[in-house]
């Protein structure tokens, strides 16, 4: 990596079958003027215009097409074509607000020896969520903290020292990594700052795949612990 890159921030963004969404997303990205920086859409095998609306972007969105192999595998094809020293992982159909990016990079100004640097997220509704939907659906009215996706800017090198993303965790591959990476020492800032909105649509895979989203919650909690008692019994801990 040249010099240059090290202070280069790649938001990057895996989409499937996220036509409907993907534009606002980027313009949210675009609309934080933060420089420099490069934004990198994966494209995880859609059959929609994803990627047509990723490369109707222009020079400011690079567009890289893969089979479709998942959310986890999306992930860790964006950071392998990442070029900067600093990551931050957006999904598709969210968005960033004003500030979301420099008030994260102004932490790392703040305190160089950082990892990683995570803010709040709020959750709304997406407009064109009928009503019937809404009334089945109900959300926080205070921001929660946030892990990776969306929440967290990250120094690429902690992808070479933690290691990727999970690809047998299908929904929480994310939320894995963040713990993993803590136990083993990664230095996190989490701010009170709301760093993005969540949009609730009805199709997001947290709703859809409800059942299976807690059982891989359930699996990184045990790999967790298992990794602390096997620390214990090693003296290390």
């Amino acid at each position: 990596m040249a010099d240059a890159d090290l202070l280069l921030l790649s938001v990057l963004i895996p989409v499937y079958n996220g036509e409907r969404y993907l534009a606002e997303t980027l313009d949210s990205v675009l609309r934080q003027q933060w420089q420099p920086m490069e934004i990198v859409v994966v494209d995880d095998g859609s059959e929609d215009r994803s990627a047509a609306v990723a490369e109707g972007f222009g020079p400011s969105v690079r567009c890289v097409r893969c089979p479709h192999r998942g959310l986890a595998a999306s992930r860790n094809e964006a950071v392998a074509a990442a070029r900067g020293g600093f990551i931050a992982h957006l999904d598709g159909d969210d968005l960033l607000p004003p500030r979301s990016i420099a008030v994260r990079m102004a932490a790392f100004e703040a305190e160089p020896a950082l990892d990683v640097v995570a803010g709040h997220l709020l959750e709304f509704f997406s407009p064109d969520l009928d009503a019937g939907a809404r009334s089945r659906l109900v959300l926080p009215e205070a921001a929660k903290r946030g892990h990776v996706a969306g929440a967290s800017i990250i120094r690429a090198e902690c992808f070479q020292r933690f290691g990727g993303f999970d690809e047998d965790y299908r929904n929480s591959a994310d939320l894995d990594w963040f713990i993993r990476a803590t136990g083993a020492g990664a230095r996190v800032r989490v701010l009170p700052d709301v760093v993005m909105h969540r949009r609730i649509h009805g199709r997001n895979m947290s709703l859809t795949q409800k059942h299976e989203a807690n059982r891989d919650r359930m699996r990184i909690l045990k790999a967790s612990l298992d990794r602390r008692r096997g620390a214990a019994g090693d003296g290390s801990a």
